[in-house]
C-alpha cells in the first residue's frame, strides 16, 4: 500500500512538472509573440523614423518566425506607397537581437501602390542639404514578391498621371539595403528580377502620349510588345498647340526587346547596357507642316546628341526588322502634303555608346540599312561615325536602284510644285563630313528627265518656267552614267541630319543634270 502511494506521488509529479513546463511553454510563446511584436514595432520606428509610416495591425509569430502588417502607408517627400498587407516571412529574430541587422526569407506585398509626385520630388532637392539623413538600416531579404501592384507618377494630386503602370507580379532575389545603397539612387541592390506587367502610360510632352500593352522583365532580358505613341491631336489641330515647327508622330512597334540587359542607378545617374536589342514590325508615321514658324534652334548631329544624353547609354548590336516609315510634308494647303516612304526596312546598328569615351580603342558607331524606296526602288546605306568625336566627322555612302517619275512626283509635286518625266535608272553616293561642311561623289544614269514647273494650284504647267528648267537639263546622255567629284555642301544649323544629307544628295543630282 505504501509502494502504491509512492508511486501515486511520483506520478503526480510527473504530471505536475509536466504541466508546469507546458504553462511555462505557452507562456513563453506568448510572451515571444509579444516581445516579437514589441520589438518589430520598435524597428520600423527606428528604421523609418523620418518618415510617416501606419499601418493598422500587426501580428507576429515566435513559432512561425513571421509577422504581418495590415493597411500599411509609407509616405516622404512627394513618394507614397500604399498596400493591404505586407507579410514577413522567415524573420531571424536572433540575429536582429545581437547585430540589429533586419534577415528575411520572404517578403510580400499585397496590391502595393507607390505614387511619386514630382513637384515635391523637385522641393525635395532644394532643400536637401538642410536636412541630413541619419537612417541607419542593414537589410537582407531573400525574396521579395509584389502582387496585384500598380506604379504612378504625377506633378501633384490633382493633375493627370505623367506615368501609370499596372504590375501584376514582381519578385527580386537578395534584396539588401544598408549605408552604401542609401546613397544610390536606387536605395537598395538586388540579385535577380523577374515582373510583368499588363500596361504602361507615358506622357511624352504636350502633343503626344506612349502606351505599352505588355512589358516583361526575366533575368537579363527585357520585352516591350505593342508599343504605340499617338499624337492627342489632329493634323489640323496639332498645328496649333506648336509653337514653331514640329513633327507630329503617330507610331506603332509590335516588339522591342533587350537580351543580355541591364541598368543601375548610382549618384542620380542611369546606366543602361545590353548585349543586343530588337525591333520588330513598326509602322512609323511623321507629319509635318511647313506654314508653321520655323525652329530656328539649333540642331545637334546624332553623335552628338547621344555623347551628351542624361543616361550612360551602351548598346552592342541593334536589329531592325520589318519597319516602315513614312514621312509627310505640307508647303501649300491646296497641293497636299509631299509624301517620302520606306517599306520593309531592316537595319543592323552597332556601338551605340557613351560611356568611357576616352579611351584609345572607343568604338565607332555603323548602321546598315536595306530598304523599298517609295515602295519600288531598293535601297542600301551604310552610316557611319564616332560619338566621341566632338567635330561629329562621318561617312554615309549608299545604292539606289530604279525608280520612276511616279514615285519622285509623290514628294516634289506637292512639295516643290515640280513634276518630273522619265526616271532615275541607278543613283550612288559617297558622303563624308561633320557638323559645319561635307565633301562627296555620286553617280547617277538617268532616262529623258525633263521637269515641269506646275502653276501655283499644282495642276496646270507653267510652260515657260518649264521650258527654262529644261534648258539646264541634260537629256543628251539618256543612258550614260554621270559620275561628279568634290560636291560640296554647307550645313543648315537649324536643320537635322536628314536635311543636310537631302542637300548632299540634291548637289549632285544638279550637277549631273547641268
Amino acid at each position: 500500500m505504501v509502494k502504491k502511494d509512492e508511486d501515486l506521488k511520483k506520478r503526480s509529479k510527473i504530471i505536475l512538472g509536466f504541466i508546469v513546463i507546458l504553462i511555462v511553454l505557452v507562456v513563453a510563446i506568448i510572451g515571444g509573440n509579444l516581445f516579437i511584436e514589441s520589438k518589430m514595432k520598435t524597428a520600423l520606428q527606428e528604421n523609418l523614423s523620418k518618415s510617416e509610416f501606419e499601418y493598422n495591425n500587426l501580428n507576429a509569430s515566435i513559432l512561425e518566425r513571421s509577422a504581418s502588417l495590415n493597411k500599411a502607408v509609407y509616405r516622404k517627400s512627394g513618394l507614397q506607397i500604399t498596400a493591404e498587407e505586407i507579410e514577413l516571412e522567415g524573420i531571424d529574430i536572433l540575429v536582429y537581437l545581437s547585430s540589429k541587422k533586419i534577415e528575411i526569407s520572404t517578403l510580400k506585398l499585397v496590391k502595393p501602390e507607390v505614387t511619386i509626385y514630382t513637384q515635391a520630388q523637385q522641393e525635395k532637392k532644394k532643400d536637401s542639404s538642410k536636412n541630413g539623413n541619419s537612417t541607419k538600416l542593414d537589410m537582407l531579404i531573400k525574396s521579395v514578391e509584389i502582387a496585384n501592384g500598380s506604379f504612378k507618377m504625377a506633378k501633384n494630386d490633382s493633375v493627370k498621371n505623367q506615368l501609370f503602370a499596372s504590375i501584376p507580379s514582381l519578385t527580386m532575389k537578395d534584396v539588401s539595403a544598408d549605408q552604401e545603397s542609401f546613397k544610390n539612387g536606387l536605395p537598395f541592390n538586388y540579385e535577380q528580377l523577374q515582373m510583368a506587367s499588363d500596361s504602361l502610360f507615358f506622357n511624352l510632352n504636350d502633343q503626344h502620349d506612349l502606351f505599352v500593352e505588355k512589358i516583361k522583365i526575366d533575368g537579363s532580358s527585357l520585352t516591350f510588345n505593342k508599343i504605340n505613341i499617338k499624337p492627342l491631336y489632329d493634323k489640323q489641330e496639332f498645328q496649333q498647340h506648336i509653337p514653331y515647327e514640329k513633327d507630329r508622330f503617330d507610331l506603332s512597334i509590335e516588339e522591342l526587346a533587350l537580351n543580355s540587359f541591364k541598368w543601375n542607378l548610382k549618384n542620380d545617374s542611369l546606366s543602361l547596357l545590353s548585349e543586343n536589342m530588337k525591333i520588330a514590325n513598326g509602322d512609323i508615321k511623321i507629319y509635318r507642316d511647313k506654314r508653321v514658324k520655323d525652329d530656328t534652334r539649333q540642331k545637334p548631329m546624332y553623335s552628338r546628341m547621344i555623347r551628351e544624353l542624361p543616361i550612360r547609354l551602351k548598346l552592342d548590336t541593334i536589329r531592325v526588322k520589318n519597319l516602315a516609315i513614312q514621312y509627310e510634308e505640307l508647303v501649300k494647303a491646296k497641293r497636299g502634303a509631299g509624301k517620302v516612304t520606306f517599306k520593309n526596312l531592316d537595319a543592323s546598328i552597332y556601338n551605340i555608346t557613351n560611356m568611357e569615351m576616352s579611351k584609345k580603342d572607343f568604338p565607332r558607331t555603323d548602321i546598315d540599312v536595306e530598304t523599298q524606296f517609295m515602295g519600288e526602288a531598293n535601297l542600301n546605306v551604310n552610316w557611319n561615325f564616332d560619338i566621341s568625336n566632338k567635330a561629329d566627322a562621318f561617312t554615309i555612302s549608299g545604292q539606289m536602284d530604279r525608280i520612276s517619275s511616279e514615285g519622285i512626283n509623290e514628294f516634289l509635286k506637292p512639295a516643290l510644285n515640280v513634276k518630273t518625266e522619265g526616271g532615275i535608272r541607278d543613283m550612288r553616293f559617297n558622303f563624308a563630313g561633320n557638323s559645319q561642311n561635307s565633301t562627296g561623289e555620286m553617280k547617277l544614269i538617268y532616262d529623258n528627265f525633263k521637269v515641269e514647273v506646275l502653276r501655283e494650284d499644282g495642276e496646270e504647267k507653267n510652260k515657260l518656267l518649264s521650258a527654262l528648267a529644261n534648258l539646264i537639263v541634260n537629256n543628251e546622255a539618256t543612258s550614260a552614267e554621270k559620275e561628279q567629284k568634290n560636291i560640296k555642301t554647307k550645313r543648315t544649323q537649324t536643320k537635322s541630319f536628314w536635311n543636310y544629307l537631302w542637300k548632299n544628295i540634291r548637289n549632285g543630282a544638279l550637277k549631273s543634270f547641268l
